[in-house]
């Protein structure tokens, strides 16, 4: 491996990343194919993800609409059942269940990918600094690590979802984010720092130091490209927590609001004994579709998992 001791920007990382796609792309697209259970997964969250991103274009009215064409026995279509205009029935308010179910992926993507995106921007870099530099620093890290992980993703969430009431919609999306994110950066923080503590005895780091280049530069040019896969496996499963989270925190209650959709708190609304039994389209559209996201994210992580864990790969190849 060439290296070089002045090449510290983070320009040349951002280069580095953009000669290997190809080959990255290429490989991952062969381990689709091979791959049925990923490729099932993805079949399904792109369909929902689809959703979340054209609900206007999708969805036969915009969810607020109420209705009134569903029979002199369904007066204003109060608990009208699946019929060819109202394919998943309508609900209490008239509203359009498959409406509310395409308008509803939004806010369930919405929670995962920003509660995943805070987990790895504050996992990845502290589980980088962890490891590279030891010490104080990693004793002090590993062990607030370990503190947290003790802690309840849904706990956590539901404090945070009674602190910020003043927020409406902003503070369930909050507390989801920062409350499964929190449970999450231990899980992150951990992977990335047992990589990080391999690699830094590797002969190309001691050769980069060898030449005189600095802590971070070797971090940003050999140190990060090396350690970016580890925690891929993790998303989907990051994902699905903060989707079952947002889903038990509108089963107690604290969830969002109508009338903006939410497939957690359509159950939450319709979840009693008596309109199960005679409105069951009510609760099985939206309970599905949790079910049908968290399922597909399940079946990624799990294909992820075996091709980039690195205790998999490492025990695969003894």
């Amino acid at each position: 491996m060439q290296l070089s001791g002045n090449i510290t920007s983070r320009e040349t990382l951002f280069q580095r990343m953009i000669h290997r796609f190809p080959s990255l792309a290429k490989s991952f697209l062969h381990f689709i194919r091979h791959n049925k259970s990923l490729s099932l997964g993805l079949l399904i969250f792109a369909v929902i993800f689809l959703m979340a991103l054209f609900p206007d274009i999708l969805s036969p009215y915009h969810y607020t609409e109420r209705h009134d064409d569903c029979g002199p026995e369904y007066p204003g279509c109060r608990y009208a059942p699946p019929m060819s205009n109202h394919p998943l029935g309508t609900n209490l308010l008239g509203y359009d269940m498959l409406s509310r179910v395409i308008y509803g992926s939004q806010i369930a993507l919405i929670m995962a990918f920003s509660a995943t995106i805070l987990a790895l921007l504050i996992g990845v870099p502290l589980g980088i600094i962890s490891g590279y530099f030891g010490g104080v620093i990693d004793r002090i890290l590993t062990f607030l690590a370990d503190t947290i992980y003790a802690f309840p993703s849904l706990l956590i969430s539901i404090a945070l979802a009674i602190y910020l009431t003043a927020f409406a919609e902003i503070k369930v999306i909050a507390a989801v984010a920062f409350g499964t994110a929190i449970v999450y950066v231990p899980a992150y923080f951990r992977v990335i720092r047992s990589q990080v503590l391999q690699i830094k005895e590797e002969t190309f780091i001691e050769a980069a130091r060898s030449i005189g280049a600095g802590h971070w530069t070797i971090i940003l040019r050999y140190v990060v490209p090396n350690v970016m896969t580890s925690p891929i496996a993790l998303i989907p499963f990051n994902m699905t927590d903060a989707i079952l989270t947002n889903a038990g925190l509108a089963f107690l209650g604290l969830g969002i609001q109508p009338p903006t959709p939410d497939w957690g708190y359509d159950v939450y609304d319709n979840k009693s004994l008596v309109k199960i039994r005679r409105y069951p389209w009510l609760i099985f559209f939206p309970s599905l579709m949790i079910f049908l996201l968290s399922f597909s994210l399940s079946l990624i992580g799990d294909a992820l998992n075996d091709k980039f864990n690195p205790y998999l790969k490492r025990k695969n190849n003894q």
